[in-house]
């Protein structure tokens, strides 16, 4: 029997609300979030630390847990992949309004497939795949200075000019380094809205799990290094700490090769192993393909159509850059993930932390408030 699908939660997407919010609490204008008077903010984003892994690791991050405790989680955005959530955090808006649907879709007029995350190049330029205009842009226009604190490898990249594309790139290598130049940032006279984004937990889950000694050992040396910054705030400052999706752990069991099933009409897979894209030739029977799909992966995975994901409010009814939406949306539950080895880079089968899909361990995010944000 199909698994079903279910309805979106309502606050679905409220991760876009944040960093407005923060810009609208400096501004004095009304904010989604109703923050409270601040002259400097600064929002911490840490790919990959959902409220669950936050709260099953509690023991190793002490800090950032005692402020999970007496504060509430919001949900981030659908795919729950860093490429979609952070252009939704940077512009404001879901993924249905700005385009930026997945980790990777698949551009039928040039035949192959688009990393929307790390693919921006001189062909395929982020102003034409996405013009709403930034938070970052809207600070400026309102006379607030905005920064970015990141490792320097991000400071020039196609995704940055995506999301923050009017923001002053501060690079810095180590957390100390990072958290040295927000302080620094902090410690001006001057309004300033400061995005400071810590990407290792994410790329030590994938490579090792949340589990594992070397994510926990970071998350570590993240709690001690996030507790200076805030224990040392100026009086005028706020600190927010979120998230762009939370992490499941996939055994190598219970990775799904769709290459073993019979599709025929295939033409392109795509998005996260936890939120597979399936592109088909004109003219395929969708709905016989669904019923397949459903047969061979009941229990394990949501088989979905793009009318099933709008009427369940996972999708909007516009939705913006439309054609590069797939036919069928393959939806991991529990721990598995899906790969077809005729797409994938034979690297991806090595991850065991992922992404990309409903459950509640990849949607809920935290939210996190210290110095005036507490207010």
């Amino acid at each position: 029997m199909p698994t079903m699908l279910p309805s979106a939660p309502k606050t679905l997407g409220r991760l876009s609300d944040v960093f407005i919010s923060a810009l609208g609490s400096i501004t004095g204008k009304s904010n989604r979030l109703g923050f409270g008077k601040s002259n400097k903010v600064c929002v911490i984003l840490v790919d990959g630390l959902g409220s669950e892994n936050l709260r099953t690791a509690g023991g190793h991050a002490p800090f950032l847990n005692a402020a999970l405790k007496v504060s509430k989680s919001i949900n981030t955005v659908f795919p729950s992949t860093t490429a979609s959530a952070i252009t939704s955090f940077g512009t404001a808006m879901s993924p249905s309004e700005h385009g930026v649907l997945g980790y990777s879709v698949f551009d039928r007029k040039a035949a192959l497939v688009r990393n929307l995350l790390s693919g921006w190049d001189e062909e395929f330029v982020p102003s034409d795949f996405q013009s709403a205009k930034s938070v970052s842009e809207l600070a400026l226009e309102n006379g607030v200075q905005t920064f970015t604190v990141g490792p320097a490898e991000y400071s020039d990249s196609g995704f940055t000019k995506l999301n923050m594309s009017a923001a002053t790139y501060v690079p810095a290598r180590t957390f100390d380094e990072r958290i040295q130049a927000t302080r620094e940032i902090l410690a001006g006279k001057q309004s300033s809205l400061t995005y400071l984004y810590f990407p290792e937990l994410d790329s030590i889950a994938h490579s090792h799990g949340v589990a594992s000694v070397e994510w926990l050992q970071k998350l570590e040396d993240l709690d001690s290094a996030i507790k200076s910054l805030a224990n040392n705030l100026p009086k005028d400052a706020g600190l927010l700490i979120t998230a762009d999706h939370g992490i499941v752990d996939v055994p190598k069991a219970n990775q799904i090769m769709l290459d073993e099933i019979d599709l025929p009409d295939l033409i392109a897979a795509s998005g996260d192993p936890r939120n597979t894209f399936l592109y088909f030739q004109p003219g395929t029977d969708i709905a016989a393909m669904k019923v397949k799909l459903d047969q061979e992966l009941a229990g394990r995975v949501i088989v979905a159509t793009v009318d099933e994901l709008k009427d369940a409010d996972w999708l909007a009814d516009e939705v913006a850059n439309s054609e590069y939406l797939p036919e069928l949306y393959l939806l991991s539950t529990g721990a598995y993930a899906c790969y077809h080895r005729g797409f994938c880079k034979p690297q991806s089968l090595r991850m065991v932390g992922q992404h990309g899909s409903i459950s509640q361990a990849e949607l809920s995010v935290p939210l996190l408030r210290f110095g005036t944000m507490l207010i």
